[in-house]
C-alpha cells in the first residue's frame, strides 16, 4: 500500500511539473498558485517579459513605406495604460491586454533643414509678457457648464449658443480602428522664440524646418493620439512658403484631397500659432502649468454663418469646439483660452468637423508649444470616446 501511495504521489508531482510550464489554464492555475504561496504577485506569472514601450519614439518605433508623395507608418502594438488598468481590474487573474497603437499617415513632409544663426540676435530689446489668459467676465463671454468658456463676436444669441454647446455634434459613426484625425497646416511655417522675457526684434518666426515649425507641434499631437489607439493623417504640406499670400486656397485643396483619401476622418485641425503683439510692441506668451510642466495655451476659432463666411454646417463645427473645450478643461483646467466664435471662414465650410486651433504665439517657445501638442493629442483623444460612447461624458462637472 504503501508502494502505491508514493507512485501516486510521484506521478501527481509529474503532471505539476508539467502543466506549470504549459499555457493551459490548469497550468496558469497552478503557476498562480505557487507564486500566491510564495507571496508573489498573482498577475505577474506569465513567464515573458513585461511589453517595454520605454525605448520606443516617434523615429524608432515607426518604419515607413512609400506611398505616391506619402508616407504610412506602421506603428506597433504598445501597452494602453488605461486599458490595462481596465483589464486588470475586471479580471485580476490575467495579465494586462495589450491595445493596438493607432497609425500615424504622414504625408509631405519638408525635408528642409534650417541653417540659420540664431546666436547672431541678440539685441534683447523687445519684452515678453508671459502669463495666463484665465477666465472671462464680460457680455461676450458664455460659460459653459463644466467652466469653460466661448467668446461670442456674432449676432448669435448666448442663450442659444450656450444650450447647442451642451449638445454633442453629429459627425456619423465614429471608428476608431480607421483614420480619424486630420492634423494639416495653412501656415506651416510659424515658429516660435526662445524661452524667455526679452526678445531680439528680428529673430525670425518663420521656418521651413519641419524640426522647428508648426510640424513639430503636429506631431507631438499626433503621437498622443496613437498612444491612445487612435489612427491620424498628418499632412506637412507647406502651404505659406514661397507665398504667403493664398494659403488658405492651397490648404483647402489639401484638407479636401485627404477627406477625399481618409473619408473615415471626422475631425480635421488646421494647426496654427497665434501672433500676439501689444500696442507698445512688447510681446504675449500665454502659459498655463500643467503636471508641473509650463504649456502654452490654446485657443480654437471656429466660423460662423453669414452672406460673407456661408458655413451651412456651421453648428456642427461649434458644438465640436465646445466638446473639445469641455474636455481641455476637465483634462487640463486654465489650458485653453476662450473659444473664439466670429465670422471667420478659414475652410470650415468644406467639411463640418473642422476647426482652426492656434497653439500658443510667436513669443512661446518651441518646447511650450510641442507640450501642448502632447496634451491636445489626449484632448481630441476624450472627445472622440465620448462621441464613440466609450469615454466619459464631460459636461455639467462643476
Amino acid at each position: 500500500m504503501g508502494k502505491l501511495k508514493a507512485s501516486i504521489i510521484f506521478a501527481i508531482a509529474l503532471v505539476c511539473v508539467f502543466l506549470t510550464g504549459s499555457s493551459t489554464g490548469a497550468g496558469s492555475f497552478l503557476r498562480g498558485a505557487a507564486v500566491w504561496g510564495a507571496g508573489g504577485d498573482f498577475n505577474d506569472v506569465s513567464g515573458q517579459p513585461e511589453h517595454d514601450t520605454s525605448a520606443q519614439s516617434s523615429a524608432g518605433s515607426v518604419t515607413s513605406t512609400a506611398q505616391s508623395s506619402s508616407s504610412v507608418s506602421a506603428v506597433p502594438h504598445s501597452t494602453s495604460q488605461a486599458g490595462a488598468e481596465s483589464s486588470a481590474a475586471e479580471t485580476p487573474n490575467e495579465p494586462p491586454v495589450e491595445t493596438a497603437r493607432g497609425n500615424i499617415i504622414v504625408k509631405n513632409r519638408a525635408d528642409n533643414t534650417d541653417d540659420t544663426d540664431y546666436s547672431q540676435f541678440t539685441n534683447k530689446s523687445g519684452i515678453i509678457s508671459r502669463f495666463n489668459f484665465g477666465y472671462f467676465d464680460d457680455p461676450n463671454i458664455i460659460t459653459l457648464s463644466s467652466g469653460a468658456q466661448i467668446r461670442n463676436y456674432t449676432d448669435e444669441e448666448n442663450d442659444v449658443l450656450a444650450h447647442s454647446a451642451e449638445e454633442l455634434p453629429d459627425l456619423g459613426e465614429v471608428d476608431l480602428n480607421e483614420p480619424a484625425v486630420l492634423i494639416y497646416h495653412t501656415h506651416t511655417t510659424e515658429s516660435f522664440m526662445p524661452f524667455g522675457d526679452t526678445y531680439d526684434p528680428d529673430y525670425p518666426i518663420s521656418t521651413t524646418d519641419s524640426a522647428r515649425n508648426m510640424t513639430a507641434v503636429g506631431d507631438a499631437l499626433c503621437e498622443a493620439l496613437a498612444k491612445r489607439g487612435i489612427s491620424c493623417v498628418h499632412d506637412c504640406t507647406v502651404h505659406d512658403s514661397p507665398m504667403f499670400t493664398g494659403a488658405y486656397y492651397r490648404s483647402a485643396d489639401t484638407l479636401l484631397e485627404n477627406l477625399e483619401e481618409y473619408p473615415q476622418i471626422k475631425i480635421a485641425i488646421d494647426l496654427h500659432r497665434d501672433g500676439i503683439q501689444n500696442a507698445d510692441g512688447s510681446a504675449v506668451a500665454p502659459i498655463a502649468e500643467i503636471n508641473g510642466k509650463t504649456a502654452a495655451q490654446f485657443m480654437i476659432i471656429t466660423g460662423c454663418d453669414s452672406p460673407e463666411t456661408e458655413i451651412p454646417d456651421y453648428m456642427t463645427n461649434f458644438k465640436l469646439a465646445c466638446l473639445i473645450q469641455n474636455c481641455a478643461e476637465n483634462a487640463c483646467p486654465t489650458l485653453a483660452r476662450p473659444v473664439l466664435f466670429d465670422y471667420r471662414n478659414y475652410n470650415q465650410s468644406l467639411f463640418r468637423g473642422d476647426i482652426l486651433i492656434e497653439v500658443g504665439s510667436q513669443a512661446n517657445s518651441l518646447e511650450e508649444a510641442v507640450y501642448t501638442g502632447e496634451l491636445l493629442g489626449d484632448i481630441i483623444a476624450d472627445s472622440l470616446e465620448v462621441l464613440s460612447g466609450k469615454g466619459q461624458d464631460v459636461r455639467d462637472k462643476r
